[in-house]
């Protein structure tokens, strides 16, 4: 991995909590264990005498054990197995999903990222094989993309496996993300450390309001409103438990080009603690002025809503809108409560 400043990301030591050089001050921590691995290849840092700590661009973690640096950080909460991950997604005969529960911080305090768990992660069992995430579309499902100073994105990284599969590792491979010197994390699936480790969403962007415009790059949006119901129509009811958020929202195309809107690819809400919650296509198709989006000429608008299927009374609950899924640098939130 190029990095011309040779920053160290990660730093690994034999104790529980683990004080990073550069860490963001308003980067939350989480209690629970750190990593104290040791590395394939390590080497002295020159500015630290102590023979303990040293640097390293990989990392050999257990389920439970954080992984944490000055840009980013991570965990694997749990891995559970199940035959299904919704209603319209079943294992093969003979297979069974393997299921990661995954946190991963961007710690900066001024700084966007990207993290991508499909081109990113894979597993392995002790025979070698090798298993690439499944399209999760599960509520519980890790959906990363674009990270916000301070964001926390978690959520469920699927594999399916057959099911005699034994001695699993999970590897994230980073050696094309320029945002981290750090190389790979190998989290050892069949042992847990004894306390687990969770990281905490501080968020070091502008928090706008229901009603703010928000303009980037000759593009506005607005949030006009939400309303909450728990019921759409005669046969779309949200499960026990949960409710639906119906966000009013306006894109406005200042630019001199057209400019092509999604709710599928911009849109989503989330959580104070870093769940995101997809566009429900069942609740939305139920609204009269759902959001259509698509292809917006130069000085037009857009006005529709689009619903989420969210815990109850889950807050803070956020509305988030990327500007731009390409780059990075874009994500805006407004508080819905």
């Amino acid at each position: 991995m190029v990095d011309r400043e040779r920053r160290t990301l990660l730093k690994v030591t034999p104790v529980a909590a683990l004080a990073l050089a550069g860490c963001s001050g308003g980067g939350g921590d989480a209690s629970g264990s750190t990593s104290s691995a040791t590395s394939a290849s390590t080497t002295s840092t020159s500015s630290e005498s102590s023979s303990s700590t040293r640097t390293s661009t990989t990392a050999s973690v257990t389920i439970g054990e954080a992984v944490r640096g000055d840009k980013m950080s991570m965990v694997v909460r749990s891995l559970s197995k199940t035959d299904s991950l919704s209603e319209f997604q079943t294992a093969d005969a003979g297979n069974t999903y393997a299921v990661v529960e995954l946190a991963v911080k961007n710690e900066t305090q001024n700084a966007f990222a990207n993290f991508s768990s499909f081109l990113q992660t894979k597993l392995k069992d002790a025979s070698g094989y090798a298993y690439t995430p499944e399209l999760n579309v599960s509520d519980s499902a890790f959906q990363g993309g674009q990270l916000a100073p301070g964001e926390v994105a978690r959520g469920d990284v699927a594999f399916e496996v057959p099911t005699d599969a034994s001695g699993l590792t999970l590897q994230f491979d980073f050696s094309a993300f320029s945002f981290t010197d750090l190389n790979r994390v190998t989290v050892d699936l069949t042992r847990t450390a004894d306390t687990v480790a969770d990281l905490r969403q501080s968020l070091h962007v502008p928090i706008h309001a229901v009603g703010d415009a928000v303009t980037h790059d000759g593009v506005t949006v607005t949030v006009n409103s939400v309303d909450y119901e728990t019921s759409m129509g005669s046969y779309t009811k949200a499960p026990s438990g949960h409710e639906y958020a119906i966000v009013d929202v306006t894109t406005a195309n200042g630019t001199n080009d057209s400019v092509a809107f999604s709710s599928l690819l911009q849109m989503a809400t989330k959580d104070g603690s870093g769940r995101s919650f997809s566009y429900s296509a069942a609740a939305s198709s139920q609204l009269t002025r759902d959001y259509s989006g698509g292809e917006v000429s130069s000085g037009d608008s857009v006005r529709g809503k689009v619903a989420y299927e969210v815990p109850t009374d889950d807050s803070p609950l956020y509305f988030t809108f990327e500007y731009s899924v390409i780059t990075g640098g874009s994500k805006t939130f407004w508080k819905l409560r």
